[in-house]
């Protein structure tokens, strides 16, 4: 008896399950939205991004019969802490860890990944799994995030019998050795505090270690430790007064008019500035440098990496634009179709290479990198930088810039420290015993519990 009921049982729970075929829901498909939907998008502080999409508005209406409301705004008039009035808020990568503190962003469905929506496994695996995602969960869609890389002048190091520098202490070497303006690095506010963790990165990123900005105990700030030390030293060494009015964009310019013989900054198509320079000097594109010491927090003592190991770790969420869905959409599924149509192998290069916030992201637009970059970067020099970011943001590991609330604060703690002791007005230890200080008040008025679980949530963690 029970071998007969137990077909009988299975037919009757996929009938409740999916309804019997004669029924009247048979030939129903899902409701999508009715003729005259809109959808509306913000795009927060990246007007170049906001028209390559408007340029795409007619396509997608045509694809979907849904139109698009394109609004605009300035991070500092945008209170990331309250619900938007938009199906689609595009912003700033470091705006997700408080969105989604806030509550108003909507995790992508399992199936994106599951189902290698829109090629996500395309993307690279830094991006997909750590700068879009908050303890594991992806939250958002990336359109592109860039990784300071180095640019160098061949020609003078070759006359000054050097090679392109693979560690920092090969850096200082070669900054030491050369003449004139040797290098270029950005300093200015908003940018000294990021370039100071991209030079400390290998040096904060132990195997063993979770605990790098902060300690995930206590929230302890550890920006005055061992690495950033070392790092804000080295910085001080080498660097000098112009570089404090210096963002990326003007390094790069810096660069292309042959005012210096290596640079920090990342390149862009969408840099106007350096549209019309011929550079007549060859050049190159690497990653940044990076270390065979590291820092190991548990045992207070500095190590050597394993010998297999180029040191190199990439420091991420910098910068960049991601796509995130509102709670507040009526039509979710519609509105991760447009970030996932807008971010496809299609269209991305299109609405992402217009924007300086962004760059490629996808292994697929390695082939394609010339679109990616100023006209004055050689073919050879474009090549090496598709190299280097599909290396970089492949490799096992990173750092994350403060992708936690309260990054404008704590970075702005930062640059004052950085920039204090390239003005010799404090000593590097002086100076970050300062910002740890501040930090520790910042953490507390946003309140330490709070951050501790953002900070875990940034590492992957529940």
């Amino acid at each position: 008896m029970k071998r007969r009921l137990l077909p009988l049982l299975l037919v009757l729970l996929l009938l409740t399950a999916f309804g019997c075929p004669n029924s009247e829901n048979a030939d129903k498909k899902p409701a999508g939205p009715p003729p005259g939907t809109r959808l509306r998008i913000l795009i927060v502080d990246d007007p170049f991004l906001a028209q390559s999409i408007g340029y795409l508005q007619s396509e997608w209406e045509a694809q979907s019969g849904v139109s698009l409301e394109i609004t605009e705004a300035e991070s500092g008039g945008f209170d990331v802490q309250k619900a938007p009035e938009a199906d689609v808020v595009i912003a700033p990568t470091w705006m997700l860890a408080q969105a989604v503190e806030a509550g108003w962003v909507v995790p992508l469905p399992e199936g994106v990944v599951a189902n290698n929506e829109s090629d996500w496994s395309n993307v690279f695996s830094q991006i997909r799994t750590w700068e879009v995602t908050r303890s594991g969960k992806p939250m958002a869609v990336p359109f592109g995030s860039p990784v300071a890389v180095l640019y160098c002048r061949s020609d003078l190091l070759e006359k000054a019998g050097l090679k392109v520098p693979a560690t920092w202490d090969e850096y200082s070497k070669a900054v030491a050795a050369l003449e004139g303006t040797p290098a270029a690095e950005p300093l200015a506010e908003g940018w000294a505090g990021l370039t100071l963790l991209a030079r400390s990165a290998s040096y904060a990123t132990h195997a063993d270690n979770l605990s790098t900005l902060f300690r995930i105990s206590t929230m302890e700030p550890l920006i005055a430790g061992p690495p950033f030390v070392r790092a804000l030293e080295e910085l001080v060494a080498t660097s000098d007064a112009a570089s404090l009015d210096m963002d990326p964009a003007a390094v790069r310019a810096a660069f292309w008019q042959g005012n210096a013989a290596m640079a920090i900054t990342w390149p862009t198509a969408a840099d106007e500035q350096v549209a019309e320079i011929e550079a007549e000097f060859p050049a190159g594109v690497t990653e940044l440098p990076g270390s065979h010491d590291v820092y190991d927090l548990g045992d207070t003592a500095w190590e050597k990496r394993d010998k297999d190991s180029d040191g190199r770790v990439p420091l991420l969420a910098s910068t960049g634009r991601i796509g995130m869905v509102t709670t507040g959409s009526q039509w979710p599924d519609v509105s991760l179709q447009l970030l996932l149509w807008l971010t496809d192998e299609k269209w991305s290069a299109q609405v992402c290479s217009r924007s300086m916030n962004t760059t490629l992201f996808r292994n697929s637009h390695v082939a394609t990198v010339s679109g990616w970059v100023e006209p004055p970067m050689p073919e050879d020099a474009a090549r090496q930088y598709g190299d280097a970011i599909a290396t970089a943001l492949e490799r096992q590991e990173h750092l994350l810039a403060l992708a936690i609330p309260g990054r404008p604060q704590y970075l702005a703690a930062l640059d004052e420290a950085v920039r204090a002791a390239v003005k010799k007005e404090k000593t590097p230890q002086e100076a970050l015993d300062g910002a740890a200080a501040r930090w520790k008040e910042i953490t507390k008025e946003l309140g330490v519990e709070k951050q501790k679980k953002a900070y875990r949530g940034s590492l992957g963690l529940k």
